[in-house]
């Protein structure tokens, strides 16, 4: 059992593998994952990794490789938010699911 003060009261001086951490939420995490929108629609999760990626453009960078120019891209905090013309929104949609489940 832990108490309140996050002590082990079986075993005082042990280490519980459960404990919960309360440090400095905005340090960088292994793996963070930004939420990707189209059109207002929450396409999914684009995970960001340490190296081989281009972060937070590799999405804008995808679209444009498969030859769609025709979007406004923006970061926003943990959201890539894509605008586009209703008549390729469920193209650039389709092809985006495909990436994002890829990666």
């Amino acid at each position: 059992m832990i108490n309140l003060n996050g002590q082990n009261t079986i075993a005082p001086g042990i280490i519980s593998a459960f404990e919960i951490y309360d440090g400095d939420l905005t340090l960088k995490k292994s793996q963070d994952a930004l939420n990707v929108y189209v059109n207002g629609d929450l396409i999914g999760e684009k995970v960001l990794v340490a190296q081989g990626d281009d972060g937070l453009n590799s999405v804008r960078d995808y679209l444009l490789n498969k030859g769609f120019s025709d979007f406004k891209y923006k970061v926003d905090g943990n959201n890539i938010i894509i605008d586009t013309d209703d008549s390729i929104s469920e193209e650039v949609k389709n092809h985006l699911k495909i990436y994002l489940n890829i990666r």
